[in-house]
């Protein structure tokens, strides 16, 4: 359930707990935020998938065949998707919620919203957990799981009839018992929790886009040098599992065109390198959003303090630099010098002010979990040697 708000006091943001999907959870027992809930889901995740296709397909004869793709225990794509995305995304959820519940409240905290804006900010946060909580929005997620597993299986029988997932013989050809399994629980248990990721980003996107239009009390000589949004990046982190888990996925499924048809990954490298960027953006993306307020405030800053800098200056010139006045120890002991000096430190911190909320800094480990599942995928065609050598004539 949503948790009240209060207008007097700032409030938490579970836009990565509770909702319809973590009531049924509640219903067997796998819900809650606690590690012990977490490792629940996982080995649940895991058994209900991997290991069940690994005991169909050894009933049938397919966990070991005569090739990679009548092998479900050689099949790179299952190991990627079941053992790695799927727990690692399951993982996503505990991280974005412990760093959620530090910085949205913070906006309150910091006073970084102003009082006639703050009845507006927390309907904000009311409705986007009113989406979270939709019943309409999670049969929708559904319904286009089920649809991407319906297709998963016409695909297989049509595309794949000599793979560990399809049985009988030519003309009379179904999915096999490990098939039927990866069609109907697999894959749409995969896809909920990739799209309810996918939704709550969503969400998190428009939170941000609301209260980028808020009229917030930003400082550009604040320490972080970003008007005092600088916390905004601390989310960053926490969206490197996700990214990884979702390259993963994808790399997984890139080795078995390599190993299954021949293809080849120099082929691929543009398409993985736009893969990589859009996985940024859908990330870092709606950091951008404030941007337009940063310039404002930067600029504001820069002309109050040029114009303070100059009656400042103007009026130490009059009092100690006049023609008739040598410069004296006394002048450098005054307070008007003082003033001058201890004030220039503020001008260069506005003028250093990024209105940008991203750094490289930030965004190279975003690039490199995106990257770094594909790099086993190259090493099927290119020597590892070779691709770590090109890494780092690209690092240097």
């Amino acid at each position: 359930m949503t948790e009240p708000m209060s207008n007097s006091a700032p409030t938490h943001f579970p836009l990565f707990e509770d909702g319809p999907f973590a009531r049924l959870q509640a219903a067997v027992r796998l819900a809650g935020i606690e590690q012990r809930h977490v490792r629940r889901r996982l080995i649940f995740a895991v058994l209900a998938t991997w290991v069940t296709l690994a005991v169909l397909a050894a009933v049938q004869g397919r966990a070991i065949g005569p090739s990679w793709r009548e092998s479900m225990l050689l099949d790179v794509g299952m190991y990627a998707r079941y053992l790695v995305a799927l727990p690692l995304l399951i993982l996503t959820t505990p991280g974005c919620r412990r760093k959620l519940q530090v910085i949205v409240p913070h906006f309150l905290d910091a006073e970084l919203v102003k009082e006639l804006e703050r009845e507006s900010f927390l309907a904000t946060i009311a409705t986007i957990l009113r989406w979270r909580d939709s019943v309409i929005a999670a049969v929708v997620l559904v319904a286009l799981a089920v649809a991407g597993a319906v297709t998963f299986g016409a695909v297989s029988v049509a595309e794949l009839p000599d793979s560990w997932r399809v049985a009988g013989t030519a003309g009379n050809r179904s999915l096999s018992l490990a098939g039927w399994w990866l069609a109907v629980v697999c894959e749409p248990l995969y896809k909920i929790v990739m799209l309810q990721l996918l939704y709550r980003l969503v969400l998190w996107w428009r939170f941000l886009w609301k209260a980028s239009r808020l009229d917030l009390q930003l400082n550009a000589a604040h320490p972080d040098g970003a008007g005092g949004l600088g916390f905004l990046g601390m989310v960053l982190p926490a969206f490197r599992r996700p990214v990884f888990a979702i390259a993963a996925s994808a790399a997984g499924a890139l080795a078995n065109l390599i190993l299954w048809k021949g293809a080849s990954f120099a082929n691929f490298q543009y398409a993985i390198a736009a893969f990589a960027v859009g996985l940024v953006a859908l990330m870092a993306g709606p950091l951008v959003f404030f941007k337009r307020q940063l310039d404002h405030t930067k600029q504001r800053a820069m002309l109050v303090c040029g114009a303070l800098a100059g009656r400042q200056l103007r009026a130490f010139e009059d009092k100690w630099l006049g023609a008739s006045r040598p410069a004296t120890e006394e002048m450098l002991r005054a307070p008007d010098f003082s003033a001058i000096v201890d004030f220039n430190p503020t001008v260069v911190t506005i003028q250093k002010m990024n209105t940008l909320l991203l750094s490289v800094r930030q965004l190279v480990p975003l690039a490199v979990a995106a990257l770094l599942p594909f790099l086993p995928v190259a090493a099927l065609e290119i020597p590892l040697k070779e691709i770590l050598l090109q890494v780092l004539k690209l690092v240097k």
